[in-house]
Protein backbone atom coordinates (compact mmCIF):
# COMPACT_ATOMS: atom_id res chain seq x y z
CA UNK A 1 0.00 0.00 0.00
CA UNK A 2 1.28 3.69 -1.04
CA UNK A 3 0.05 7.27 -0.11
CA UNK A 4 -0.79 8.88 -3.05
CA UNK A 5 -1.84 12.03 -2.00
CA UNK A 6 -2.70 14.56 1.00
CA UNK A 7 -5.37 16.85 1.41
CA UNK A 8 -6.14 19.54 4.04
CA UNK A 9 -9.58 21.24 4.43
CA UNK A 10 -9.32 23.89 6.24
CA UNK A 11 -12.90 25.29 8.04
CA UNK A 12 -14.45 28.38 9.55
CA UNK A 13 -17.63 28.63 11.46
CA UNK A 14 -19.49 31.53 10.56
CA UNK A 15 -19.66 32.94 13.99
CA UNK A 16 -16.04 32.29 14.09
CA UNK A 17 -14.67 36.38 14.59
CA UNK A 18 -16.82 36.32 17.96
CA UNK A 19 -15.64 33.20 19.66
CA UNK A 20 -11.73 32.59 19.98
CA UNK A 21 -12.08 29.45 21.46
CA UNK A 22 -10.66 26.87 19.63
CA UNK A 23 -13.92 24.99 18.23
CA UNK A 24 -14.51 28.36 15.46
CA UNK A 25 -11.93 26.52 13.24
CA UNK A 26 -10.69 23.26 12.04
CA UNK A 27 -8.25 21.86 9.81
CA UNK A 28 -9.17 18.43 8.43
CA UNK A 29 -6.34 16.10 7.21
CA UNK A 30 -7.36 13.19 4.22
CA UNK A 31 -4.70 10.80 3.49
CA UNK A 32 -5.12 8.84 0.39
CA UNK A 33 -3.77 5.30 -0.58
CA UNK A 34 -3.49 3.29 -3.67
CA UNK A 35 -5.27 0.80 -1.80
CA UNK A 36 -8.48 2.84 -2.15
CA UNK A 37 -8.28 3.37 1.78
CA UNK A 38 -8.44 7.12 2.66
CA UNK A 39 -7.73 7.83 6.85
CA UNK A 40 -8.57 11.16 8.24
CA UNK A 41 -7.10 13.45 10.99
CA UNK A 42 -7.55 16.60 12.38
CA UNK A 43 -5.22 19.48 13.41
CA UNK A 44 -5.45 21.74 16.30
CA UNK A 45 -4.19 24.59 17.71
CA UNK A 46 -2.48 25.51 14.41
CA UNK A 47 -3.59 28.35 12.52
CA UNK A 48 -5.46 26.14 9.31
CA UNK A 49 -3.18 28.46 6.89
CA UNK A 50 0.06 27.34 8.78
CA UNK A 51 -1.36 23.62 8.81
CA UNK A 52 -2.26 23.28 5.05
CA UNK A 53 1.60 25.18 4.32
CA UNK A 54 3.38 22.90 6.44
CA UNK A 55 1.41 20.05 4.27
CA UNK A 56 2.23 21.50 0.93
CA UNK A 57 5.31 23.23 0.92
CA UNK A 58 7.96 21.70 -1.65
CA UNK A 59 11.24 20.72 -0.29
CA UNK A 60 13.58 23.38 0.96
CA UNK A 61 16.71 21.32 3.06
CA UNK A 62 16.82 18.03 4.25
CA UNK A 63 15.19 19.42 7.85
CA UNK A 64 12.68 22.34 6.24
CA UNK A 65 10.41 20.04 3.81
CA UNK A 66 6.49 20.09 3.36
CA UNK A 67 4.78 16.91 4.65
CA UNK A 68 3.67 15.82 1.36
CA UNK A 69 7.15 15.22 0.20
CA UNK A 70 7.81 12.96 2.89
CA UNK A 71 4.79 11.14 2.44
CA UNK A 72 4.14 10.24 -0.88
CA UNK A 73 5.01 7.30 -1.98
CA UNK A 74 5.78 5.31 1.24
CA UNK A 75 3.48 2.85 3.08
CA UNK A 76 1.03 4.21 6.19
CA UNK A 77 1.79 0.93 7.99
CA UNK A 78 5.81 2.16 8.32
CA UNK A 79 3.90 4.60 10.89
CA UNK A 80 6.47 4.57 13.43
CA UNK A 81 9.21 5.26 10.87
CA UNK A 82 6.77 8.16 8.84
CA UNK A 83 6.60 9.72 12.72
CA UNK A 84 10.52 9.82 13.23
CA UNK A 85 10.96 11.25 9.18
CA UNK A 86 8.53 13.82 9.90
CA UNK A 87 9.39 15.02 12.88
CA UNK A 88 12.98 15.34 11.59
CA UNK A 89 12.23 16.84 8.05
CA UNK A 90 10.06 19.21 9.88
CA UNK A 91 13.32 20.26 12.55
CA UNK A 92 14.43 23.62 11.01
CA UNK A 93 10.73 25.02 12.18
CA UNK A 94 9.99 22.64 14.28
CA UNK A 95 10.46 20.44 16.98
CA UNK A 96 6.84 21.80 18.70
CA UNK A 97 4.58 24.17 17.61
CA UNK A 98 2.58 24.22 14.12
CA UNK A 99 4.52 21.76 12.53
CA UNK A 100 4.04 19.21 15.66
CA UNK A 101 0.05 19.80 15.72
CA UNK A 102 0.49 18.91 11.20
CA UNK A 103 2.53 15.95 11.57
CA UNK A 104 -0.43 15.06 14.68
CA UNK A 105 -3.38 15.10 12.33
CA UNK A 106 -1.33 13.32 9.62
CA UNK A 107 -0.16 10.50 11.99
CA UNK A 108 -4.06 9.93 13.55
CA UNK A 109 -5.27 9.72 9.55
CA UNK A 110 -1.94 7.15 9.23
CA UNK A 111 -3.75 5.19 12.22
CA UNK A 112 -7.08 5.31 10.48
CA UNK A 113 -5.80 3.78 7.57
CA UNK A 114 -3.99 0.69 9.47
CA UNK A 115 -6.76 -0.28 11.33
CA UNK A 116 -9.28 0.18 7.94
CA UNK A 117 -6.97 -1.91 6.36
CA UNK A 118 -6.84 -4.61 8.96
CA UNK A 119 -11.17 -4.52 9.33
CA UNK A 120 -10.43 -3.67 13.07
CA UNK A 121 -11.29 -0.95 15.61
CA UNK A 122 -7.86 1.60 16.48
CA UNK A 123 -8.38 0.43 20.23
CA UNK A 124 -7.50 -2.98 18.63
CA UNK A 125 -4.02 -1.65 17.15
CA UNK A 126 -2.94 -0.63 20.26
CA UNK A 127 -3.60 -3.28 22.04
CA UNK A 128 -7.29 -3.69 22.67
CA UNK A 129 -10.00 -2.26 25.14
CA UNK A 130 -9.84 -1.97 29.15
CA UNK A 131 -13.71 -0.63 28.89
CA UNK A 132 -16.62 -0.68 26.70
CA UNK A 133 -17.19 3.15 27.99
CA UNK A 134 -15.46 6.13 29.17
CA UNK A 135 -17.03 8.87 31.89
CA UNK A 136 -16.90 11.77 30.18
CA UNK A 137 -16.98 15.70 31.73
CA UNK A 138 -18.95 18.40 29.82
CA UNK A 139 -16.14 21.39 28.65
CA UNK A 140 -17.04 24.44 29.03
CA UNK A 141 -15.67 28.47 29.35
CA UNK A 142 -15.88 30.71 31.94
CA UNK A 143 -17.88 33.90 30.95
CA UNK A 144 -15.55 36.77 29.15
CA UNK A 145 -17.48 39.10 32.16
CA UNK A 146 -16.78 37.95 35.21
CA UNK A 147 -19.47 39.87 36.51
CA UNK A 148 -21.46 37.03 34.83
CA UNK A 149 -22.78 34.42 37.15
CA UNK A 150 -26.19 33.60 35.61
CA UNK A 151 -23.32 31.91 32.65
CA UNK A 152 -21.83 29.80 35.02
CA UNK A 153 -25.06 28.68 36.37
CA UNK A 154 -26.42 28.11 32.68
CA UNK A 155 -23.78 26.12 32.12
CA UNK A 156 -23.93 23.78 35.35
CA UNK A 157 -27.63 23.15 34.41
CA UNK A 158 -26.98 22.65 30.93
CA UNK A 159 -24.19 19.73 31.69
CA UNK A 160 -26.79 18.61 34.40
CA UNK A 161 -29.11 18.73 32.19
CA UNK A 162 -27.37 16.33 29.11
CA UNK A 163 -26.30 13.81 32.23
CA UNK A 164 -22.84 14.58 32.80
CA UNK A 165 -21.74 14.30 36.19
CA UNK A 166 -18.21 16.14 35.82
CA UNK A 167 -18.07 19.86 34.16
CA UNK A 168 -14.84 21.98 33.93
CA UNK A 169 -14.64 25.28 33.29
CA UNK A 170 -11.90 27.38 31.22
CA UNK A 171 -9.97 30.53 31.20
CA UNK A 172 -12.57 34.04 30.14
CA UNK A 173 -12.61 36.17 32.66
CA UNK A 174 -11.19 33.60 35.66
CA UNK A 175 -7.62 35.35 37.44
CA UNK A 176 -9.07 38.77 36.82
CA UNK A 177 -10.30 39.52 40.33
CA UNK A 178 -10.19 37.32 43.32
CA UNK A 179 -13.54 37.90 44.85
CA UNK A 180 -15.43 38.02 41.67
CA UNK A 181 -13.32 34.46 40.67
CA UNK A 182 -14.73 33.27 43.98
CA UNK A 183 -18.23 33.81 43.15
CA UNK A 184 -18.35 32.63 39.67
CA UNK A 185 -16.89 29.24 41.09
CA UNK A 186 -19.39 29.56 44.00
CA UNK A 187 -22.44 29.93 41.80
CA UNK A 188 -21.65 26.41 39.78
CA UNK A 189 -21.30 24.29 42.70
CA UNK A 190 -24.31 25.59 44.21
CA UNK A 191 -25.87 24.86 40.87
CA UNK A 192 -24.09 21.26 41.00
CA UNK A 193 -24.47 20.13 44.17
CA UNK A 194 -22.05 18.18 46.02
CA UNK A 195 -21.93 14.94 44.38
CA UNK A 196 -20.98 16.20 40.23
CA UNK A 197 -16.82 16.74 39.74
CA UNK A 198 -16.03 20.57 39.36
CA UNK A 199 -12.67 21.25 37.25
CA UNK A 200 -11.25 24.67 36.54
CA UNK A 201 -8.72 25.91 33.57
CA UNK A 202 -6.93 28.91 34.39
CA UNK A 203 -5.33 29.21 31.38
CA UNK A 204 -2.06 30.42 32.42
CA UNK A 205 -4.00 33.21 34.35
CA UNK A 206 -1.12 32.78 37.44
CA UNK A 207 2.21 33.15 35.29
CA UNK A 208 2.98 36.02 37.00
CA UNK A 209 1.97 35.55 40.13
CA UNK A 210 2.23 32.29 41.61
CA UNK A 211 2.11 33.12 45.62
CA UNK A 212 -1.45 34.39 44.77
CA UNK A 213 -2.19 31.42 42.76
CA UNK A 214 -1.18 28.79 45.27
CA UNK A 215 -3.40 30.87 47.75
CA UNK A 216 -6.46 31.09 45.65
CA UNK A 217 -6.45 27.32 44.29
CA UNK A 218 -6.69 26.27 48.07
CA UNK A 219 -9.14 28.58 49.29
CA UNK A 220 -11.45 28.18 46.06
CA UNK A 221 -10.56 24.18 47.12
CA UNK A 222 -11.52 24.44 50.33
CA UNK A 223 -14.43 25.83 49.86
CA UNK A 224 -15.74 23.96 46.75
CA UNK A 225 -14.35 21.04 46.49
CA UNK A 226 -12.38 21.04 42.88
CA UNK A 227 -11.50 17.76 41.26
CA UNK A 228 -8.67 19.51 39.41
CA UNK A 229 -6.97 22.77 38.78
CA UNK A 230 -5.41 22.90 35.01
CA UNK A 231 -3.13 24.74 33.24
CA UNK A 232 -2.30 27.48 35.94
CA UNK A 233 1.31 28.54 34.38
CA UNK A 234 2.95 28.85 30.89
CA UNK A 235 3.75 24.60 29.76
CA UNK A 236 7.48 25.91 29.89
CA UNK A 237 7.41 27.02 33.49
CA UNK A 238 7.86 23.57 34.68
CA UNK A 239 9.32 25.02 37.87
CA UNK A 240 6.49 27.15 38.70
CA UNK A 241 4.37 24.10 38.37
CA UNK A 242 6.38 21.98 40.91
CA UNK A 243 5.77 24.92 42.64
CA UNK A 244 2.13 24.79 42.86
CA UNK A 245 1.57 21.45 43.00
CA UNK A 246 4.08 20.91 46.36
CA UNK A 247 1.67 23.80 47.74
CA UNK A 248 -1.75 22.63 46.95
CA UNK A 249 -3.93 20.52 47.85
CA UNK A 250 -6.06 19.69 44.47
CA UNK A 251 -5.14 17.99 41.55
CA UNK A 252 -2.56 20.33 39.34
CA UNK A 253 -3.11 18.80 35.98
CA UNK A 254 -1.44 20.36 32.19
CA UNK A 255 -0.12 19.56 28.99
CA UNK A 256 -2.41 20.66 26.17
CA UNK A 257 0.46 22.56 24.97
CA UNK A 258 3.34 20.01 25.28
CA UNK A 259 4.41 18.38 22.06
CA UNK A 260 6.03 14.87 21.83
CA UNK A 261 7.41 12.44 24.65
CA UNK A 262 10.40 14.36 25.12
CA UNK A 263 8.49 17.45 26.43
CA UNK A 264 6.10 15.35 28.72
CA UNK A 265 9.19 13.77 29.70
CA UNK A 266 10.17 16.92 31.77
CA UNK A 267 6.72 18.22 32.58
CA UNK A 268 6.10 15.15 34.72
CA UNK A 269 9.37 14.08 36.34
CA UNK A 270 10.25 17.80 37.10
CA UNK A 271 6.83 19.58 36.75
CA UNK A 272 5.40 16.81 39.54
CA UNK A 273 1.54 17.54 38.09
CA UNK A 274 -1.02 15.44 39.30
CA UNK A 275 -2.14 14.28 35.87
CA UNK A 276 -0.95 15.13 31.95
CA UNK A 277 -3.44 16.04 29.09
CA UNK A 278 -1.84 15.38 25.81
CA UNK A 279 -3.79 16.80 23.03
CA UNK A 280 -4.05 13.51 19.83
CA UNK A 281 -4.41 16.54 17.16
CA UNK A 282 -1.12 19.09 19.00
CA UNK A 283 1.62 16.62 20.83
CA UNK A 284 2.10 14.36 18.19
CA UNK A 285 -0.71 12.10 17.55
CA UNK A 286 -1.42 8.63 17.95
CA UNK A 287 1.84 7.66 17.87
CA UNK A 288 3.53 9.83 20.40
CA UNK A 289 0.48 10.11 22.68
CA UNK A 290 0.80 6.29 23.15
CA UNK A 291 4.08 6.57 24.16
CA UNK A 292 2.84 9.52 26.65
CA UNK A 293 0.47 7.90 28.45
CA UNK A 294 2.84 4.85 28.92
CA UNK A 295 5.49 7.37 30.64
CA UNK A 296 2.48 8.57 32.84
CA UNK A 297 1.41 5.16 33.62
CA UNK A 298 5.29 4.15 34.97
CA UNK A 299 5.23 7.07 36.93
CA UNK A 300 1.96 6.52 38.81
CA UNK A 301 -0.30 9.49 36.99
CA UNK A 302 -3.05 8.92 34.76
CA UNK A 303 -3.93 11.08 31.25
CA UNK A 304 -6.83 13.08 30.57
CA UNK A 305 -6.35 13.93 26.95
CA UNK A 306 -6.98 17.24 26.04
CA UNK A 307 -9.76 17.45 22.96
CA UNK A 308 -11.76 20.65 21.98
CA UNK A 309 -12.43 20.64 18.11
CA UNK A 310 -13.99 18.23 15.93
CA UNK A 311 -15.22 14.94 16.72
CA UNK A 312 -12.42 13.26 14.55
CA UNK A 313 -10.63 14.41 18.07
CA UNK A 314 -13.27 13.00 20.56
CA UNK A 315 -12.65 9.37 18.23
CA UNK A 316 -9.02 9.68 18.65
CA UNK A 317 -9.48 9.98 21.76
CA UNK A 318 -12.00 7.12 22.96
CA UNK A 319 -9.90 4.70 21.10
CA UNK A 320 -7.19 6.29 23.12
CA UNK A 321 -8.92 6.26 26.36
CA UNK A 322 -9.87 2.63 25.27
CA UNK A 323 -6.16 1.06 25.46
CA UNK A 324 -5.23 2.80 28.06
CA UNK A 325 -5.61 1.57 31.49
CA UNK A 326 -4.68 4.66 33.02
CA UNK A 327 -7.19 6.88 31.26
CA UNK A 328 -10.46 7.37 32.91
CA UNK A 329 -12.05 10.48 31.60
CA UNK A 330 -13.46 11.89 28.23
CA UNK A 331 -12.97 15.73 27.46
CA UNK A 332 -16.09 16.41 25.56
CA UNK A 333 -16.68 20.21 24.35
CA UNK A 334 -20.17 21.27 24.62
CA UNK A 335 -19.54 24.83 22.57
CA UNK A 336 -22.20 25.38 19.77
CA UNK A 337 -19.53 25.35 17.16
CA UNK A 338 -20.81 23.45 14.17
CA UNK A 339 -17.32 22.05 13.69
CA UNK A 340 -17.72 20.39 16.81
CA UNK A 341 -21.08 18.74 16.05
CA UNK A 342 -21.07 18.39 11.93
CA UNK A 343 -17.50 17.06 10.70
CA UNK A 344 -18.23 13.84 10.47
CA UNK A 345 -21.29 12.01 10.54
CA UNK A 346 -21.51 9.97 13.60
CA UNK A 347 -22.21 11.58 16.59
CA UNK A 348 -21.01 10.23 20.37
CA UNK A 349 -23.73 10.89 22.61
CA UNK A 350 -23.69 11.00 26.91
CA UNK A 351 -26.03 8.59 28.28
CA UNK A 352 -25.84 8.46 32.09
CA UNK A 353 -22.42 10.52 32.26
CA UNK A 354 -20.60 7.76 29.45
CA UNK A 355 -19.62 7.86 26.35
CA UNK A 356 -19.38 4.42 24.04
CA UNK A 357 -16.18 3.23 22.44
CA UNK A 358 -16.41 2.89 18.57
CA UNK A 359 -16.09 -0.42 17.43
CA UNK A 360 -16.01 0.27 13.89
CA UNK A 361 -12.89 -0.20 11.77
CA UNK A 362 -10.29 2.46 12.34
CA UNK A 363 -11.32 5.43 13.93
CA UNK A 364 -15.41 4.68 13.65
CA UNK A 365 -16.07 8.49 11.75
CA UNK A 366 -16.65 9.35 8.55
CA UNK A 367 -16.31 12.54 6.81
CA UNK A 368 -19.90 14.49 6.15
CA UNK A 369 -18.74 16.35 2.91
CA UNK A 370 -21.66 18.22 3.03
CA UNK A 371 -20.36 20.25 6.04
CA UNK A 372 -16.42 20.04 4.68
CA UNK A 373 -18.61 22.53 1.80
CA UNK A 374 -20.36 24.57 3.90
CA UNK A 375 -17.72 25.68 5.70
CA UNK A 376 -14.77 25.85 3.52
CA UNK A 377 -12.85 28.59 3.25
CA UNK A 378 -9.71 30.17 1.84
CA UNK A 379 -6.70 30.32 3.93
CA UNK A 380 -6.01 33.96 4.99
CA UNK A 381 -3.13 34.79 3.14
CA UNK A 382 -3.65 38.64 2.65
CA UNK A 383 -0.74 39.92 4.36
CA UNK A 384 -0.39 43.18 3.57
Amino acid sequence: MEITDIRVHVLEAPDAEDVADGSQHATVIEVETDAGITGIGSVAGAPPVVAKAIVEAPLASSITTGLREVLLGRDPHDVEVLWNEMYERTYGYGRKGAAVATLSGIDIALWDIIAKAAEQPLHAMLGGKHRDSVRAYASTLFPEDPDDVDHMRREAERALDDGFTAIKYGWGGITEDREKDRALVETARETLGPDVDLMIDIGMGWQNDLKRGVKQINELDDAYDLFWVEEPVYADNIDGYARISRACSPRIVGGEREYTLYGFRDFIDRGRVDGVQPDVAIGGGITHVEKIATLAAERGIPIYPHGYSTDIVIAANLHLIAANQNAPLLEYCIEDSPLRWEVVNEEFSVEDGYVTIPDEPGLGVSLNRSALDEYATEPWTDWS
